[in-house]
């Protein structure tokens, strides 16, 4: 009976997951968002490369300096 339990439990996280996504890959995915965004500006010329190495390096270390 316990074991029937865990096992609903097991798939009722990973229906809720699949469904909502998993935190850890929604902060990996939104860094990953950024990082692209500050790519594609770098290429358009909008930043320079002195802005994009800072900009990049503080979403690497996760800060968030404007």
């Amino acid at each position: 009976m316990f074991g029937f339990l865990i096992v609903l439990l097991c798939i009722g996280a990973y229906f809720h997951c699949k469904e909502h996504g998993c935190p850890v890959h929604k902060v990996e995915s939104c860094h990953q968002d950024a990082l692209d965004i500050v790519r594609a500006r770098y290429a358009r010329g909008e930043i320079s490369s002195e802005e994009f190495n800072e900009r990049k390096k503080n979403l690497e270390l996760g800060g968030s300096k404007k």
